[in-house]
């Protein structure tokens, strides 16, 4: 219909171009029957060519109604993910201190007994020392006690 319609509107340029001129004016001489056959045919395509914008209006708002809902569901569908990888990043940056602070305590436990083990031991080998000096000093004390006895029988051997 909109051929049609600029087909009857071409042709009714070129009646006015093809027209007789009054001289000294801008006006020009038509025939009246062909100028209302064309006007006729041009009010008769008018409607179809109405009808057909105002479905090509609707289709548009229908397309563009669709891409916003599909839009604010990409938007949505990002933003849900944007919150999940923000969760994530979140319990995985939890997860990285709780280890940190066992591993800490770890350390610090690992020195503590470190440490209580070699006072364990220093204390052990202290008695022990104590020990052996009690001992040695027996040892001497005996030895002292036979020293004159040991002289004796080494001159009657």
């Amino acid at each position: 219909m909109e051929q049609d319609l600029q087909s009857v509107l071409d042709e009714l340029e070129r009646m006015v171009d093809d027209a007789g001129h009054i001289p000294f004016t801008g006006r020009v001489v038509l025939n009246s029957d062909k100028v209302y056959e064309l006007l006729d045919r041009v009010r008769n395509s008018l409607p179809e060519a109405t009808q057909q914008a105002q479905r090509v209006i609707r289709d548009r708002d229908r397309i563009l109604a669709q891409a916003r809902e599909e839009a604010e569901a990409i938007v949505k569908e990002a933003q849900t993910y944007a919150e999940k990888l923000t969760r994530e990043s979140a319990i995985v940056q939890r997860a990285e201190e709780e280890a940190s602070r066992i591993i800490d305590e770890a350390n610090r436990t690992g020195r503590e007994i470190r440490m209580g083990a070699r006072e364990y031991a220093d204390e052990i080998l202290e008695k022990l020392e104590a020990n052996l000096q009690k001992c040695l000093t027996i040892v001497r004390q005996g030895r002292e006690e036979l020293g004159p006895a040991r002289a004796l029988s080494e001159d009657g051997a």
